[in-house]
């Protein structure tokens, strides 16, 4: 059996779909097997002796057709193609930096590992020497950052080494320090944001950081310059991407505006999540209905402490939260009323809300329905506030000197110094402040 035309076209198809290292090799396979299917059709039509037919290269495909020749011939041809690319691949060097000189640079001064050293210096082969590079790092230097600071800032962003010290460093940099940071504090926030020197000034920087600074200033809580600026460079730490997207963040700001967070809330959502305002606008309404969906108003104070706590966590995990109180007896609709006064307790891990309620309900007793009405006494610190308000009321309760009935849920909401005022009786003891917690000390 000899190969035939629909071998022929199996060669060929082997010869479109393989890769380009292997189109000659498939094209002398396809020239040698014409040569020979020629030659033996003319031997069947003159019944006579050709001679040898060239195909050296492959002596025993004529022995392995059995009754279906193309698959055979499509085997061994794909055989053939294996061999040569195990070949290919097994014999591919490793590569090589192009520039010895820049991963020398990298690994001593910087202290790039040899594997980060190479790869990053083959992005840079055109680099012949290190004039660049050297003037990058004496720039920081002489602005304060310290070693580290410009170790960390090449890790994150090696490209910054090669960039134009006069056109593109030095105008955001004198930006920042207008705006109050300079010497070590600008090297670590450049370090942890060094994306900041890459972006625009006049487009994107600038337009990005005035809006932040307006929400700040607005709020109504007469913040000085000085904690302008290091809660506005909080804000960029947590979310250094808010440079990049100033038409996202100005229109988050007008919609979440317009659900009536404004002022402080506004401002302390922006402190607190500034991702939220940079989310897509589909997210940032989703976020918002599912408030909504959960009875909490348009304009209501609560609003932002729901939308916060439904950006930290999935419905899941929510879920989870509202299963712990369950398991502790309180309904359904108990737990919606606690989550609508107090979204920030189902903030706390499971374990962590766990314990305080097991605190509360078991070790002081307290009704659960006091819980209800005000979940937020589990926000208050068990250890600095409401284990020495309790002492200090028992110990009162002990001597008789509680002004009137006093109850550790009432005594939760104030300052330590109206504590003090109102529970004590007037020369008869005196309790003091010490260590972040209430100590008592009878009057001699």
């Amino acid at each position: 059996m000899f190969p035939g035309k629909r071998d022929i076209l199996d060669v060929s198809i082997c010869i479109r779909i393989s890769a380009k290292p292997y189109i000659r090799y498939t094209f002398k396979l396809f020239q040698t097997l014409k040569s020979y299917t020629v030659s033996q059709s003319a031997l069947v039509n003159n019944n006579a002796h050709i001679g040898p037919v060239p195909i050296t290269s492959l002596p025993s495909i004529s022995q392995n057709f059995c009754s279906k020749p193309s698959k055979s011939l499509l085997s061994s041809i794909t055989s053939s193609f294996r061999f040569s690319q195990n070949r290919a691949c097994s014999s591919t060097p490793e590569p090589i930096a192009k520039s010895s000189v820049l991963v020398d640079y990298f690994i001593g001064s910087l202290k790039f590992s040899k594997a980060r050293a190479i790869a990053v210096s083959s992005n840079f082969a055109h680099i012949k020497s290190l004039e660049k590079p050297e003037e990058v790092v004496l720039f920081f230097k002489a602005l304060g950052f310290s070693d580290a600071h410009i170790q960390s800032l090449a890790h994150t962003l090696p490209r910054i080494l090669f960039a134009k010290v006069e056109k593109t460093l030095k105008p955001k940099v004198a930006f920042f320090q207008e705006l109050g940071l300079s010497g070590p504090r600008l090297g670590t926030f450049v370090s942890k944001n060094p994306g900041v020197l890459q972006c625009s000034l006049d487009k994107t920087l600038r337009p990005c950081i005035h809006l932040i600074e307006k929400v700040l200033r607005n709020d109504g809580r007469n913040r000085s310059d000085e904690k302008v600026t290091d809660d506005l460079f909080l804000i960029l730490t947590r979310a250094n991407r808010i440079v990049h997207m100033k038409l996202r963040l100005e229109a988050n700001i007008q919609y979440l505006e317009s659900c009536g967070i404004v002022g402080s809330q506004l401002s302390t959502l922006l402190l607190r999540q500034p991702r939220i305002f940079i989310v897509r606008k589909e997210k940032l309404r989703e976020l918002v209905s599912r408030a909504v969906n959960m009875d909490f108003t348009i304009g209501s104070r609560m609003l932002v402490h729901a939308i916060h706590c439904f950006s930290c966590m999935n419905i899941k995990t929510l879920d989870g939260r509202f299963e712990v109180l369950r398991m502790f007896g309180f309904s359904k609709d108990e737990v919606a009323l606690m989550f609508r006064k107090s979204p920030f307790v189902f903030e706390f891990s499971e374990a962590k809300l766990r314990w305080k309620l097991e605190f509360f309900l078991n070790n002081l007793k307290i009704d659960k329905l006091v819980l209800v009405q005000q979940p937020g006494f589990l926000t208050y610190s068990i250890e600095e506030r409401v284990v020495p308000r309790y002492k200090v009321l028992e110990i009162l309760k002990s001597k008789g000197l509680l002004r009137t009935r006093s109850t550790i849920g009432s005594a939760m909401h104030v300052s330590n110094r109206k504590f003090l005022e109102k529970r004590c009786e007037s020369g008869s003891g005196e309790l003091e402040l010490g260590s972040g917690q209430l100590e008592t000390r009878e009057s001699e």
